[in-house]
């Protein structure tokens, strides 16, 4: 069979699995010829965004592996979310890599959902050890998918959060922005930028209901106004007034200074709405910065970078995250291996290198997962990578808020539960943004969930 057939009718297959309308790439067939029984086909979804369709590309392209295929689905983020939790707590098997953050990792090998790598680094041989180099990935986002000690999945990239501006719109108005701005300098800013009648937008933020997506900056902003959402004894303080100030500079800044149908907007609208030209602030994840300096990208070279926001919290306002990627245990033994194999060459500093070929801007190449990518001359001269770097040097994990709390997480409470309650904030958060309640319903309703959560959840003593 040709090669141009049996990708495709892989593609077909994977299809068959997922909902209609997914994207869909395949790649990594054999050099050599598959095996006695066939080649082994492993499966693997990732959010839909720049680098994930990149890496589509390179998989079809460039991915050798004697015996092995590899379908590779791009899916919108929440939809991926869902898939993955639902395939994992059920003993699925569509998926054979899971494709994860910090937040699901630690949940996940505790429950058993992922598979222990470290046995199969220790069958690798010397040589290929020395290949991969796991002393040059960055250990905090390493030790962020690890459970005592050992490694449940590997980084594909990550990120922190930061502040982006147009340069343009910004001296056409005189204005200047600050290297460590505050929310209250944000706001006033994107006002004077805004201009509805020429079609200027202020700024621009994720407003679509979900922990991952409104959810992502929002928990951040309110770290920096000095919230947090539980006290050293699990009593949820969402209804106290640094949250409430948070609520409601979020609600300020998108109906005075932003996009118009604030709720559809994900990361993936703000970027088309930031690369048009016609917004003048954006605070998001340091990874979507890539695709603002592609060479393609209407605003390449037009777009400064400041750290994320600070209020009364003046450090660690930003979030740390990282897409990363883990094995299914109930994959079959050739399965496992077989994506183990995919997942070191998909991390490895190889890829990094292919990347930069296939798009010499940077915006295709994982930020964030490998200290010497950094080190690469096309790499750091981008634009944005000075900021990113210092950035994630700046991050206090132990500290994220301005008053102690018992849990992890940044723009995240490392609890299961959160994956609920969080989602259920940002609806109540997008209620109050477009006046379906007030800010006061809004807040009790929040505490009320997050009580109850820790009441059930049995963190309260």
């Amino acid at each position: 069979m040709t090669r141009v057939p049996r990708l495709l009718i892989s593609a077909i297959c994977l299809v068959l699995l997922l909902t209609a309308g997914t994207q869909v790439f395949a790649g990594g067939s054999s050099e050599k010829g598959a095996a006695a029984s066939g080649p082994v086909t492993v499966n693997v979804a990732f959010p839909n965004n720049p680098i994930s369709q990149a890496l589509a590309k390179l998989t079809e392209s460039k991915y050798k592996a004697e015996g092995i295929n590899v379908n590779l689905a791009v899916l919108p983020e929440n939809d991926l979310r869902q898939k993955l939790t639902t395939e994992a707590s059920t003993g699925g098997t569509t998926y054979d890599i899971f494709v994860i953050g910090p937040y699901e990792a630690q949940t996940w090998a505790k429950n058993g959902w992922l598979a222990d790598m470290e046995p199969y680094f220790k069958a690798l041989s010397p040589d290929k050890l020395a290949w991969y180099d796991r002393a040059d990935q960055i250990q905090g986002m390493v030790q962020s998918l690890a459970l005592n000690g050992d490694s449940y999945a590997m980084p594909f990239y990550g990120e922190s959060s930061f502040t982006m501006y147009n340069k343009e719109l910004f001296a056409a108005k005189g204005l200047t922005m600050p290297d460590h701005p505050t929310w209250d300098q944000i706001y006033e800013l994107a006002k004077k930028v805004n201009d509805p009648a020429n079609g200027i937008v202020g700024m621009t933020m994720r407003g679509a209901p979900g922990w991952g997506m409104s959810g992502a900056p929002f928990v951040t902003m309110v770290n920096a106004f000095g919230g947090r959402f539980y006290d050293m004894n699990w009593h949820a303080t969402v209804d106290t007034p640094e949250q409430r100030a948070a609520w409601e500079m979020y609600k300020k800044i998108l109906r005075d200074a932003g996009q118009k149908d604030i709720l559809s907007y994900t990361y993936n609208e703000c970027i088309a709405l930031m690369k048009s030209g016609k917004c003048g602030i954006y605070y998001d994840a340091t990874s979507i910065a890539p695709p603002l300096e592609a060479a393609d990208s209407p605003v390449k070279g037009k777009i400064g970078y400041a750290f994320a926001p600070v209020e009364k919290l003046k450090k660690n306002t930003g979030w740390l995250w990282n897409w990363s990627m883990g094995i299914n245990p109930k994959s079959s033994d050739a399965k496992k291996k077989a994506a183990f194999d995919y997942i070191l060459w998909a991390t490895s500093k190889d890829y990094v290198k292919m990347s930069l070929e296939l798009d010499p801007s940077g915006s295709s190449t994982p930020p964030a997962s490998r200290s010497s990518t950094y080190k690469l001359p096309a790499y750091a001269s981008v634009p944005y990578a000075k900021m990113t770097l210092e950035t994630l040097q700046n991050m206090d994990f132990n500290h994220p808020t301005l008053d102690p709390v018992p849990y992890h997480g940044l723009q995240y409470i490392a609890i299961p539960e959160f994956a609920d309650i969080g989602t259920k904030m940002t609806q109540y958060l997008a209620d109050y943004v477009v006046d379906k309640i007030s800010l006061d319903q809004a807040i009790q309703n929040t505490q009320r969930v997050f009580e109850q959560a820790a009441k059930d959840g049995g963190y309260q003593k």
